[in-house]
């Protein structure tokens, strides 16, 4: 390798355009058709390129793995144990059933030179107190003192932070280093603070701070070894592991688990040091040009969409694989802070709050700043961290704090204690950097200053005076019209992201060249997969049996299996202020007879219907809309209120939400004004607005054939979802939320659950023994006896938190069957019920996509056909996994859904679930997919793993509701315009934060309804 490798970084690499992320020109958007392929999917190479045959051999070893397996089943002794001890489910076979045929699939195989070994060192700093900005420079300016080393032939690459990985061992005599960041270098918040200080800094040229950096050998793994135990997972070594925190959670062993790591910091080295390529998110595994041959699409308020990929070694059928996918990311756009700032303006309006938060932790060029030496030995402008924008509250810890008077306020507005020689007191931004930088500010006036301090200890920078560095992801979440303008730009069909894939992907990758040069080849072609089409489920609607089609249905001349009673409804039609909005009288009327046609037991509605006007006040519209709903409670309660909103708005829809799922006991449901009165597809509008209400009321859409059950179809198995949202990087105030839905019958027809909110970012669910108790007391009220089997379709979690969910879930799961015969008097009778219970791991957020060789093999967009199962190659025989695409996309390319059975106490038993275990999991994780309920086609994956994540994404909107309330509020009292409360008002807030702050209960007036459907 040249030399070049010394600074094989996976962070900011060289910036194009002057050095500072200016040459913008093809930044602001023009690009947004940038890499859209104009040729039709036939031209593609997808459908031309040399089609490989099968691995053979791959195929034998899985089958001779599996064997083994079910003999050494026998002896417990031998059951497979990840590093921690855990034992996971063992693949019992492989799926046999559906038509076969071969698809690609995005891993490339990697081949690694005889006797390889990669080399892991730790990097220790002293003093300990480093930012993450001076590690990067630190490291930088280390690695130099390596070029020697690397220029006779070593290979070398760093993550950046406290690791560096090798295919040489280092010298042992070049342990310890020493370097020395110039005064005031721009990578960090420390040095020079032009902002607001008590006093002027004194001078402290050539007086930066220094580092000591100890080079400690950590490990070195010899890759045959880990390919051995691949090949055959009985030689797997489970080897005790040295720091716990390394594998915290793995599922495989301590090589395995960080040879991956390390090849992933080697696979890095090549895009990370070629000009104009950042590498950025959480695992540094996402490639972005960003350069004059970036492909972006604008989505406004200064955010645009960049087209990358994402890569990742993953452990295969005997090979170690490299994922490479297409990738999409929002980001900030380069430049000048105060364009992104009147962009968000004309997105959001004058929403301070949201723009705090849209700018918590973005990284800036502080312009008035002289230039200093970075990292890579170039010059730059000082870079700042910015904590927000200017807020009442910033400083308290200082003598003098700061006098801001509301959040986001402009330089003219802030005044801070400045002292200058014998002169001393509060000084305007804007005065301060005319005194001291001889700068007139041109918007001190109109735009907010921003805080790259701390909330203890400000700092206050001018955004005329702030540059956005390129490469920094955005975090929050998207409004207005941002997620079409995403959706529309990332949206391609397969033939498209096979051909960037295979061209630009490898290139950036350094597939085509680098990777040889390392002793690391990746092979040029994808993978070939063997798959599996799943033959379609029958679906009973009344007395009719529909049959699927590529995934769909119509609801033409169909009853619903179940149609529930409403005896009292009406019609709440929202109106926008200063709009002439039409009556809807006549839409109800064609709603009702539609009700009607489905086979739901409705009434005449209750008249007159109901109309208010809202502004764009929110505060208003929130007064006004529960004036109005709790007018609709006191009228003894409607069964259902069918609101008709203006618009998509969502901040009008999460207060409805909020008051009549959680407050008020409200049953609402929600249509677009525009969508009901338009007469092209209203039809089939209303009929799909059915589905979802009559599952809202307790009723069933459709079940499935008794074949497509399986076992379920005795009444004995209860099927759960599980999962974990969590907050958006720049929702710091929201919380994690934790979901369930559950079956109440063999028929699967209902999903009722309930949602908790628990502390940010963590996974686990801790309070699931309460949630599934809850679950389990519904099903007896409607089967007369608790379920002996428990199904349960797990999301949200990695594979390294498999651990998690068997050492600390299946615990509470077991607890909450021991505690149900002290649930309820009555319950007595079930002491000693311990139901057999299986969960598998549903998983959506992965790289892996197939893609057919020949269009006989594709679906209408390219795609493969909806039922395609993949459980080879591209899966470890060691662990019962497979990939199943369920559905057959609209548009752009289909996901696979990922499941690993990683506890099954239930398939394997042939008392309960007779045939091939892998057969039945598959099938039925299929069949259960056309059982959401609100929709006339199969969802992407298992239907009560998708319910969980709807129900907490209600969840979410509830939590963005009473937000919105709390910093109104905390607004008017900073401001001195809030009317003191009653002791009434006080006791109701009380009794409402604590409902949705810890509980989330839905309204006792529809306890089991599904409300969030």
């Amino acid at each position: 390798m040249s030399g070049r490798g010394s600074r094989d970084l996976p962070i900011r690499g060289p910036r194009g355009g002057g050095g500072r992320g200016r040459g913008r020109g093809d930044d602001r958007g023009r690009g947004s058709d940038r890499g859209r392929s104009a040729v039709s999917d036939n031209d593609s190479r997808m459908f031309k390129d040399q089609t490989p045959n099968l691995d053979g051999r791959m195929i034998s070893h899985e089958d001779q793995c599996v064997a083994s397996f079910l003999e050494d089943r026998k002896d417990p002794k031998s059951r497979v144990t990840d590093a921690k001890g855990v034992v996971l489910a063992y693949r019992p076979g492989y799926g046999t059933l559906g038509r076969p045929l071969n698809y690609r699939a995005n891993m490339f195989v990697m081949d690694f030179q005889p006797g390889m070994k990669v080399h892991s060192y730790r990097l220790k700093f002293s003093p300990t107190d480093i930012t993450r900005g001076q590690q990067t420079f630190v490291i930088k300016h280390m690695l130099r003192l390596y070029a020697p080393f690397v220029e006779k032939g070593a290979r070398i690459a760093t993550d950046g932070a406290t690791e560096v990985v090798t295919l040489d061992p280092l010298p042992e005599d070049r342990g310890v280093h020493r370097v020395s960041m110039p005064k005031g270098n721009g990578n960090d918040n420390t040095g020079q603070r032009p902002q607001h200080s008590q006093r002027p800094q004194r001078s402290q040229q050539g007086q930066g701070a220094r580092w000591t950096v100890t080079v400690e050998h950590k490990e070195s793994h010899l890759i045959n070894d880990v390919l051995g135990g691949l090949r055959d997972p009985r030689f797997r070594k489970v080897v005790p592991n040295k720091d716990a925190s390394d594998t915290e959670g793995s599922h495989g062993t301590y090589a395995e688990t960080n040879l991956v790591r390390m090849l992933n910091i080697l696979m890095s080295a090549y895009p990370n040091r070629t000009p104009g390529t950042f590498i950025v998110g959480r695992g540094r595994n996402k490639v972005f040009r960003l350069d004059h041959e970036k492909q972006s699409h604008y989505l406004g308020g200064g955010i645009e969409a960049v087209r990358g990929y994402y890569s990742s070694v993953r452990l295969a059928a005997g090979h170690i694989m490299l994922n490479l996918n297409i990738s999409h990311s929002a980001m900030f756009r380069p430049g000048s802070l105060i364009q992104m700032m009147d962009e968000f303006r004309a997105l959001n309006g004058e929403s301070r709050e949201l723009l705090n938060s849209w700018l918590s932790r973005l990284k800036v060029y502080a312009l008035h700043l002289p230039k200093r030496e970075n990292g890579d030995g170039k010059m730059e402008f000082p870079v700042k961290h910015i904590l927000g924008t200017a807020k009442p509250g910033d400083g308290q810890e200082d003598k003098h704090p700061p006098r801001v008077k509301n959040v986001a306020s402009c330089a003219d507005n802030v005044q801070f204690w400045y002292e200058d020689g014998d002169n001393e007191g509060y000084i305007t931004v804007t005065e301060y950097f005319r005194r001291r930088y001889n700068r007139q500010l041109k918007y001190g006036a109109t735009h907010p200053i921003v805080n790259v301090g701390s909330r203890k200890s400000a700092s206050y920078l001018p955004a005329e005076l702030c540059e956005i560095l390129p490469g920094q992801i955005f975090g929050g979440t998207q409004t207005g019209s941002m997620s079409s303008n995403m959706i529309r730009f990332s949206c391609r069909r397969p033939p498209q992201n096979y051909d960037s894939i295979m061209k630009e992907g490898m290139e950036i990758m350094g597939i085509d060249n680098d990777t040889k040069t390392v002793g690391i080849k990746c092979r040029k072609d994808m993978a070939m997969v063997p798959a599996r089409i799943l033959n379609a489920p029958n679906l009973v609607y009344g007395k009719k049996v529909n049959k699927p089609q590529r995934g769909q249905w119509n609801l033409q001349e169909t009853k619903f299996c179940e149609g529930a009673n409403i005896k009292t409804w009406t019609c709440l039609t929202v109106r926008r202020r200063g709009k002439q909005t039409a009556s809807v009288e006549s839409e109800m009327n064609l709603m009702q007879s539609k009700l009607r046609a489905h086979g739901i037991n409705i009434a005449r509605p209750g008249l007159p219907f109901i109309s208010v006007d809202i502004g764009h006040d929110h505060a208003e519209n929130r007064d006004t809309l529960e004036k109005t709903f709790i007018s609709l409670q006191k009228n003894e309660g409607y069964d259902l209120v069918i609101v008709v909103l203006p618009d998509t708005d969502a901040a009008t829809f999460d207060w409805i939400k909020l008051l009549g799922d959680l407050r008020l006991g409200v049953l609402t449901h929600c249509m677009i004004l525009d969508k009901l009165k338009k007469q092209q597809g209203q039809d089939q509008y209303i009929s799909n607005n059915a589905m979802k209400i009559n599952l809202k009321m307790g009723g069933c859409n459709q079940f499935l054939e008794s074949s497509g059950l399986k076992f379920i179809a005795q009444g004995k198995t209860m099927v759960v979802g599980l999962d974990v949202t969590h907050p958006a990087s720049g929702e710091v105030w929201m919380p994690s939320i934790a979901g369930i839905v559950a079956s109440i019958d063999g028929h699967m027809g209902q999903w009722p659950g309930e949602v908790r909110p628990q502390e940010s970012r963590s996974e686990e669910i801790v309070c699931l023994d309460s949630l599934l108790l809850a679950r389990l007391d519904l099903w007896i009220k409607h089967n007369k006896a608790p379920p002996s089997n428990i199904i349960i379709y797990r999301d949200g979690v990695s594979e390294g938190q498999f651990m998690m969910v068997l050492k600390d879930e299946l615990p509470r799961v077991r607890q909450a069957a021991a505690d149900l015969s002290r649930y309820r008097p009555e319950y007595h009778k079930f002491q000693g019920y311990s139901p057999k219970v299986t969960i598998i791991i549903s998983g959506k957020r992965h790289h892996v996509r197939f893609y057919p060789t020949k269009t006989a093999d594709a679906d209408r967009t390219s795609n493969p056909i909806n039922g395609a199962i993949v459980d080879r190659i591209v899966t470890r025989p060691l662990y019962w996994e497979f990939y199943l695409q369920a559905q057959s996309p609209l548009q752009g390319s289909a996901r696979p859904a990922h499941y690993i059975v990683i506890h099954d106490e239930i398939f394997t038993d042939p008392k309960i679930s007779p045939g091939k275990p892998a057969d039945v999991v598959q099938e039925l994780t299929h069949n259960i997919c056309y059982m959401m309920g609100r929709a006339t086609r199969s969802v992407s994956y298992a239907t009560p793993a998708f319910l969980a994540d709807r129900y907490c994404d209600r969840a979410r909107k509830y939590v963005a509701a009473k937000n919105a309330v709390d910093r109104y509020n905390a607004e008017m009292e900073k401001s001195g315009k809030s009317k003191p409360k009653s002791k009434e008002q006080k006791a109701k807030d009380q009794k409402d934060k604590s409902n949705e702050s810890m509980v989330m209960a839905v309204h006792s007036r529809f306890p089991n309804s599904m409300v969030y459907i």
